[in-house]
């Protein structure tokens, strides 16, 4: 979504908050593109996404090229600024607006800071991600893009350039979950990455491969623990009928420290080998085709953005992400086995050989990992309920609640059972 700030044409002012320049831009994409073209009188920016994360501030971009060969050269880029600027201006808003009222100002101001202490490290994931597929001609589902830049020594600012696909594609609402046939072509997009995680291993020895989850809750100060606590206290409060009592076992369990370590090891546990994860593979890191009139999605994937947290993961924290927030309960729930046997065979075909764990050991997995799932999706979940209008739709939005509301319900009931089952084997 776009916001209502201005553009501005000024080459010299830095583009919606953050320190990056028109300039800038021009000069970058002319070095990239190997032009001496420049954006022209015309050139437009736009902030898009505004919703959509909080590490970076996404700026459509749109040159009036002039000079030779303009005609040729792309109209329209995407511009990924790694920045706090949108978690600033987000948190700005909703204080003044009221929401989010269990939190002081001070906690939130706390967690703007801890996004800022690990700005540069998650860019430098996303970057070098970027640049390996660039440089293996890997054939992953992401946009085309025209650079990926580190932070600079001297205090340049990181950058990515991309194609901009808002033309074609788009996220799909949270409300609207995932078809069968959906997951499966996300599942077969993983296969490709896990394939290659496979028969390669240089990329294991990529220092910038190393923002998981759980480093990035330690390393912002653990204030999404206090977010995990509050939502399910909300939902215990706001939606008796669904959730009193039967949320109090969760948040029973919530009441310790609560750890996701173990995510990042739980592979070597195992005994399966690591391959690349993604690791916040949610509805609004999916870009589906639009349909033809351009209101709706298709079920083709264009991409999956968002690489911040890639690194060395187990095979089942993607799958567990992808399904606990973004795919119906129907789904997760009749289709499982169905969906880690088109994976698995996907990946075969990929490899050219049996893959080194079966599906049996992929559910395994999958259920190790559930709790790290529920956890994750359940504060946003809650946070859409919250507010409303926009992020619900505007149409049949008291629906669109309630479904919301009882995917949340589904997966803390799912949770239990699973959490039984793994008790039992230990035992």
């Amino acid at each position: 979504m776009a916001t209502n700030e201005p553009a501005t044409t000024d080459y010299t002012a830095g583009l919606f908050g953050t320190s990056v320049t028109l300039e800038c831009l021009e000069r970058k994409l002319q070095e990239a593109l190997d032009t001496s073209s420049t954006f022209g009188p015309k050139v437009s920016t736009e902030h898009f996404g505004y919703d959509l994360g909080f590490l970076s501030v996404m700026v459509r971009l749109n040159p009036d090229w002039q000079g030779e060969k303009a005609e040729e050269l792309p109209k329209s880029f995407a511009v990924k600024i790694p920045s706090t600027a949108t978690i600033d201006s987000f948190i700005k808003q909703a204080k003044s607006e009221g929401k989010f009222k269990d939190y002081d100002g001070d906690n939130l101001e706390e967690i703007a800071k801890s996004f800022a202490s690990v700005l540069h490290k998650a860019h430098a994931s996303e970057a070098s991600y970027y640049n390996m597929v660039k440089k293996d001609g890997l054939k992953f589902k992401i946009p085309k893009f025209y650079l990926a830049d580190h932070f600079g020594s001297n205090g340049e600012n990181g950058l990515l350039i991309m194609d901009d696909l808002g033309a074609i594609a788009m996220t799909k609402p949270v409300y609207e979950t995932l078809s069968i046939e959906s997951v499966k072509a996300v599942l077969e997009n993983l296969a490709e990455v896990h394939a290659y995680s496979l028969l390669n291993d240089q990329w294991l020895s990529n220092s910038d491969f190393k923002m998981t989850f759980a480093k990035f809750k330690n390393e912002s100060g653990n204030s999404f623990d206090g977010t995990i606590r509050n939502s399910l206290n909300t939902l215990k409060r706001d939606h008796p009928a669904l959730f009193d009592p039967s949320i109090d076992r969760l948040i029973e369990m919530c009441k310790e420290d609560l750890n996701f370590d173990y995510t990042d090891t739980l592979h070597e546990k195992l005994s399966l080998p690591p391959v690349l994860t993604h690791g916040d593979l949610w509805a609004n890191n999916m870009m589906w085709r639009k349909t033809e009139d351009g209101k709706g999605t298709t079920g083709e994937l264009a991409a999956i953005i968002d690489w911040q947290l890639v690194h060395p993961g187990c095979i089942g924290e993607d799958f567990v992400r992808l399904l606990c927030s973004s795919a119906g309960t129907d789904v997760r729930r009749e289709h499982l086995e169905e969906l880690f046997e088109h994976y698995h065979t996907s990946l075969k075909a990929k490899l050219g050989k049996e893959p080194p764990f079966t599906v049996a050991q992929i559910i395994n997995a999958y259920k190790h990992l559930f709790r790290h799932g529920v956890l994750m999706v359940i504060p946003t979940l809650v946070g859409y309920v919250r507010t409303g209008a926009g992020m619900l739709g505007n149409e049949n939005l008291e629906q669109h609640m309630q479904d919301v509301l009882s995917r949340a319900k589904c997966l803390i009931d799912d949770l239990y059972e699973i959490e039984d089952e793994l008790a039992l084997e230990r035992a």
